[in-house]
Formats: C-alpha cells, structure tokens, sequence
C-alpha cells in the first residue's frame, strides 16, 4: 500500500538533521541581569527588599568596579530582572523586572584581590493587577504575632500586593518579598500583610 503511513510521524530514517535537532537538548540557564539606565551591568550578588508600603530597597555588588564606573550616574533607574538565558541561540527570554529603585549611593571598595561597587537607593514599588501564586522550595516557615514569613526559591512572577499560595496550603496577602541571591544561592523571603 502506497503511503500507508499516519500524517505528521517521524519516519526513523528521515535525513539526518531533522533527526539530530530532535535530540539535542535545548540548554536554559536562569539568569538575572542588572541594567542601569540604558547599561549592563556585571554584578556578583544583590539583595533588596520590595515593599506593598514605604520604600524599598536595593543593594547590587558589582565586581570590577572600575570598568562600570563611569557609566553610573546618579538618579539612574536600577532594574534586576530575573529570566532565562539559551546560549546555543545567544539570547534571553522570559525577563522580569523583580527589584527596581533609582540609583543613591555608589561606593566604591578597594583592596589587595578585589575592586568592587556597592550600589544601592531606595524607591516605591509600582502596582500591578494583583495574581495568585504558589510558592515553590519552601524552606523555612514561620509566624510571629499571627504574620506569616516564608522563605523558599525565587518566583520571578510574585510581587507585593499578590497573594501567595504557601506549600502547607496557607493563602495570604504578600506586604514584603526580600530576595537574597549570589553565585551560590537564591532565595526569598515572603512576609504575609500583618
């Protein structure tokens, strides 16, 4: 019988390089990226503190300082996003804004092995439509006078004001997500509105 065969089945000695793209594995890294105004620039670690209510606040270590230094200006808009970067295509993908405050204070470390900037400033957190979300990788968990705090893995989605869904099955309004990342470690603390 003449073409017999199902429509859209992969045919096993179809031409080489359709077979070889299927296999190959697509390479996703998590990545987060801080841009000042227009420019990128390196970082090594940062923490922050975003707030439903008052301001909040950023602190980027930035390695090498003096190869970005010139380029800060004061008042500059700090971004971390968070996201995914596919090296076989060069490109990034899925980029969240999580922490963004103007620029305030540059600092500048300097000794024998390391050359760093400590850049920080405070600001107001922009609010959005509010979203629901579970959290993942929980860790710790606590409560103090009735508010919650949940520490756990980074949700490049969750903001404050949004309500968070903790693994024990708890639903609450977030007021602060404090993020704490490195070249080792990322996590976030998420405080329930007390």
């Amino acid at each position: 019988m003449l073409n017999a065969q199902q429509i859209n089945v992969l045919t096993l000695n179809s031409p080489q390089p359709l077979l070889s793209s299927l296999f190959n594995p697509i390479e996703r890294t998590e990545v987060y990226l801080l841009d000042i105004g227009i420019h990128r620039v390196p970082m090594s670690s940062f923490q922050a503190t975003m707030r439903r209510q008052g301001k909040s606040f950023l602190q980027v270590i930035v390695p090498n300082g003096d190869e970005s230094l010139s380029a800060l200006q004061y008042g500059s808009m700090m971004r971390v996003q968070l996201g995914y970067y596919y090296p076989s295509n060069d490109e990034f993908d899925g980029l969240e804004v999580i922490a963004q405050v103007p620029l305030e204070i540059i600092r500048s470390d300097q000794g024998p092995t390391r050359n760093t900037l400590s850049l920080s400033g405070y600001g107001d957190v922009e609010q959005g439509a509010s979203i629901t979300r579970s959290l993942i990788g929980v860790s710790t968990r606590s409560i103090n006078q009735g508010v919650r705090r949940v520490r756990c893995s980074v949700d490049l989605l969750l903001r404050p004001g949004d309500t968070a869904i903790d693994q024990d099955g708890s639903e609450f309004v977030v007021d602060q997500i404090q993020y704490f990342v490195n070249a080792n470690s990322a996590a976030m603390e998420v405080t329930e509105g007390g």
